[in-house]
């Protein structure tokens, strides 16, 4: 196999070290040659997906607001600040509760980036935002929930599709996920060589 270097796995039956050369990756297993261990270990070959697929996509997913279940705020790819004020990518209404709004300016980001080992697309919610002059984060003042479960200042959390996020503790919004076509994803799929971590 050009290009492949002799490497070590573990034996799935006795657990000890065997070198498996170019040969063996070709043929896909290799026989444990510790005395009476004898064992077959079937070698994968890892792949990922290639993460231009996400050029060929409708789009990314949207935040419902349950308040106003017609009000479908579009994500896009990359980070989406989440707030009230101008800078934010994904500018919400002031909602009002009892005079007053609870969501941030900058209130929380929402980080839309492509798996490549699994091919899908993943959510990942944070309080606040960078500052785009120090890159420190600046919390919201009320807080950010996810599924009811407030965050903690330093968490970065996946968010499932249909999850709930909640800005302030009063507006909910909920996630839906921009689904990839598994038909589509075989067509962006990448083997890579024989990876020595990977055995059935």
């Amino acid at each position: 196999m050009p290009g492949f270097k002799t490497s070590l796995i573990s034996c799935q039956q006795c657990g000890r070290r065997i070198m498996v050369r170019g040969t063996d990756a070709e043929r896909g297993y290799i026989v444990c040659s510790h005395v009476g261990c004898g064992a077959t270990n079937m070698l994968q070959s890892a792949f990922h997906y290639d993460e231009s697929i996400v050029h060929g996509l409708p789009g990314f997913g949207c935040l419902t607001y349950l308040g106003q279940p017609r009000t479908l705020y579009p994500l896009r790819y990359g980070p989406n600040v989440i707030g009230t004020g101008d800078t934010a990518n994904i500018r919400v209404d002031r909602y009002l509760h009892n005079g007053r709004c609870f969501i941030s300016r900058q209130h929380c980001t929402l980080t839309v980036s492509f798996d490549k080992w699994t091919g899908q697309l993943r959510y990942q919610l944070q309080d606040g935002a960078a500052d785009p002059d120090t890159q420190a984060i600046r919390h919201s003042l009320n807080g950010t929930s996810l599924n009811n479960v407030p965050l903690q200042k330093t968490d970065i959390i996946d968010v499932d599709h249909q999850g709930l996020i909640t800005l302030g503790g009063a507006d909910r919004f909920r996630l839906s996920h921009q689904p990839i076509n598994p038909v589509m994803l075989e067509t962006y799929k990448v083997d890579l060589a024989f990876n020595p971590d990977r055995t059935q």
